[in-house]
């Protein structure tokens, strides 16, 4: 088990390697020695962000129209995608998984005709894209 400690330096849930070194390799941690992670940021804002965003939307999924239970990062988090609200969108887990680290418009291209609320979907698109860069 690796020890995490947040941003203060005081010590979270010890996490696997595995999942250490994944947030190191994503910036969001730095090693302090062989057992010991610092994350960069606040944990515990990913969930208040993540409840923003789906009540934002209505608990409701932007890509299929059924009740969304998870949020969707526009900009994939294995790419450099934030975890602040205009980058995550409400998500069923379904949809979720379908679309994996995949570019969100390569994905809307698939599912345009079946999107519920197109203009909405594409507007949240271009604005965490474009507020990205």
């Amino acid at each position: 088990m690796i020890t995490v400690l947040n941003v203060d330096g005081h010590k979270l849930t010890p996490c696997l390697l595995h999942r250490a070194w994944r947030e190191v390799d994503r910036a969001r941690a730095v090693w302090i020695d062989e057992q010991t992670i610092r994350l960069l940021y606040n944990p515990f804002l990913f969930r208040d962000c993540r409840k923003a965003a789906l009540k934002r939307d209505q608990y409701t999924c932007l890509w299929c129209g059924r009740p969304a239970t998870t949020v969707d990062h526009i900009v994939p988090s294995s790419k450099g995608g934030s975890d602040l609200p205009r980058n995550l969108l409400a998500s069923c887990m379904e949809c979720n998984t379908k679309r994996g680290n995949r570019a969100a418009f390569s994905y809307l291209i698939g599912k345009v005709f079946s999107v519920p609320n197109l203009i909405k979907l594409c507007y949240r698109i271009m604005k965490a894209k474009y507020s990205a860069s």
